[in-house]
């Protein structure tokens, strides 16, 4: 672990990163072109960085420390939106958390706000799927190009493993349990609502959600 180039690291995670990007741009356009309907990429891709930060918080935190190097790393996907500023604005002026300082609080307050991240995340993550879904299912129905139903959840959800275990790397002590966080967190927060979506409640072309 001591040869690892970080440069090449970080390189890796832009490259998922930036295709995630391309991905949502994706389903943008076949959402508008099947469902009927339009949303607001610029909205998803907040709601993407703002998921994405706190699977990595959860990550960089799971050997109950946070690393300034791993503080450095999260900070960069924040191009749309950030966890943290979304975290303060809920709070109504309670919370002021920034990522200059969230490596410098107590492990008791890191540790708490690791616990509560799921809760917090959950609406954001309800609203990001709810396009996703839609997109899965419809495209794989009109059939003009070969998918099945997931193929954009699980493109969205390997590029945000991929970056997970980038950061389990950055400080040449990345854990298995710190990969493993990732990967639960992601598959739980985000498909839950999809299952629920597609398997029960998923939109049909044109369709609105009751």
């Amino acid at each position: 672990m001591e040869n690892i180039n970080r440069q090449e690291i970080l390189d890796l995670a832009g490259e998922a990163y930036n295709h995630a990007e391309q991905t949502i741009a994706a389903m943008d356009m076949v959402f508008q072109q099947f469902s009927g309907s339009s949303y607001d990429p610029a909205l998803t891709l907040a709601q993407f960085d703002i998921i994405l930060q706190g699977v990595l918080l959860s990550v960089a935190c799971a050997d109950g420390r946070l690393d300034p190097v791993e503080q450095d790393f999260i900070r960069l996907f924040a191009m749309h939106g950030d966890l943290l500023e979304y975290i303060n604005n809920d709070s109504n002026g309670d919370v002021n958390l920034t990522w200059d300082n969230v490596a410098t609080l107590p492990e008791d307050i890191t540790s708490r706000l690791v616990e509560v991240l799921p809760s917090i995340l959950d609406d954001q993550c309800s609203s990001f799927v709810l396009p996703l879904a839609s997109v899965d299912f419809s495209y794989s129905r009109v059939g003009k190009v070969e998918t099945t139903p997931g193929d954009f959840l699980k493109s969205i959800e390997a590029d945000m493993i991929k970056i997970a275990g980038l950061l389990a790397l950055v400080d040449s002590e990345g854990t298995e349990d710190e990969i493993n966080a990732a990967v639960l967190m992601i598959y739980e927060l985000e498909g839950r609502h999809w299952r629920d979506l597609l398997y029960g409640r998923a939109l049909g072309p044109g369709q609105e959600q009751s």
